[in-house]
């Protein structure tokens, strides 16, 4: 969009307030600058060329990007691509990001992650039994199991289990020995260059070992690979699947058989396996896969698409903790199980954080934890 097609879509609000039944950082604050219509209104002297004070700035990066206003907005106004756009002047007029961001964008420029890692720390999540077969970006296959920075350093189980699913399965596929960042933390943050120049980088890096296909078990590099990077490189044609999409193919070919747990769980839609998905939404298959590993399935909301966000969406961790924290506390408030699984390790490190920050005594899991665990049943 360019700033004339923002400026009319905002124009075309019809001040309704749907947006804000929606809205999980409005309903936790009940602020307006942090409503998807209140951050239409500070877009609008954005894109006018007016200046916006700290409440209003921070309006905008408290906006997780979920996507769910948009679902809802009776003008299909798309709000959330809006809000994004805004982060994306803010920083071409030098006014932005936050300094938190900066601190966590610096450190992945330096290090190649976004949660501080130590970078030969990496593969420590690699099982002894593979560590001495594992040839990496050498090994004869042009599909690349792709982990990112929190499989890698923060739900580690998110890296092992996809990993040795996939081995089990006998399925053709490789790893990075030294795994880049996919530059999607940069982007949501509004730093389009620097996000721009790590894309080039491992695209470059992908022709070079002759990837075709990825496998990624994180929705944010899920959002990054299927959808960002081709926005703004036209040659680029990898094919992107989230981890979920090839377990289901493998089971479905009978290359993976799942034994009943018999329990019962929560299972909870990340935002960028859902509304977000270009190819998706992935919503039926982890479902039928858990069925199949005897899980009975309790659900967050009335359909998929009206899925509540984990709360940690966008970087916003960073810049107020307590708003993913709420929201995080409103989520668990409609759990009836000890148990909610995701298939996004950034939403399972989340819950987790609230779980400690509010002692609910829930477990989260990431969602290949149940599916090995019952292939090895």
């Amino acid at each position: 969009m360019n700033e004339k097609e923002i400026l009319n879509y905002i124009q075309s609000c019809l001040d309704c307030k749907t947006c804000l039944e929606v809205c999980d950082t409005y309903k936790v604050t009940e602020e307006e600058y942090k409503s998807p219509n209140g951050r239409l209104k500070i877009a609008e002297k954005i894109f006018n060329n007016q200046e916006i004070n700290n409440e209003e700035l921070l309006g905008i990066y408290t906006c997780t990007l979920c996507a769910s206003c948009n679902l809802v907005c009776q003008q299909s106004i798309p709000i959330a691509d809006i809000i994004h756009s805004s982060k994306i002047k803010i920083v071409e007029e030098n006014k932005g990001p936050l300094e938190n961001h900066k601190k966590i964008i610096k450190g992945i420029v330096e290090k190649d992650n976004s949660v501080g890692g130590n970078p030969d720390e990496r593969l420590d999540w690699l099982l002894e039994k593979y560590k001495k077969e594992e040839i990496f970006e050498k090994k004869n296959s042009d599909t690349l199991l792709f982990f990112g920075c929190m499989s890698s350093f923060r739900v580690r189980e998110s890296a092992s289990a996809p990993y040795e699913i996939l081995k089990l399965a006998g399925y053709n596929f490789k790893i990075l020995e030294n795994e880049p960042c996919c530059g999607e933390y940069i982007y949501s943050a509004g730093n389009v260059d620097i996000a721009k120049k790590i894309f080039k980088e491992n695209i470059e890096l992908f022709k070079k070992i002759g990837v075709k296909n990825l496998l990624v078990t994180c929705g944010g590099c899920l959002y990054a690979f299927d959808k960002v990077y081709r926005k703004y490189f036209k040659d680029y044609d990898l094919t992107v699947k989230h981890i979920i999409d090839i377990v289901y193919e493998l089971e479905g070919e009978g290359k993976i058989n799942l034994k009943p747990l018999n329990r019962t769980i929560t299972y909870h839609d990340p935002c960028r396996l859902g509304r977000k998905y270009k190819n998706g939404p992935l919503f039926s298959e982890p479902r039928i896969l858990l069925k199949k590993c005897g899980l009975k399935i309790n659900e967050l909301a009335v359909t998929p698409s009206e899925g509540p966000c984990c709360g940690a969406g966008s970087g916003i961790r960073g810049v107020d903790s307590s708003i993913c924290i709420k929201i995080g506390k409103e989520l668990f408030n409609k759990i009836e199980t000890k148990v909610l699984i995701s298939s996004c390790p950034l939403c399972v490190f989340n819950f987790r954080y609230v779980n400690y920050k509010n002692q609910t005594y829930k477990d989260s899991k990431y969602i290949t934890d149940y599916i090995l665990e019952s292939m090895k049943k």
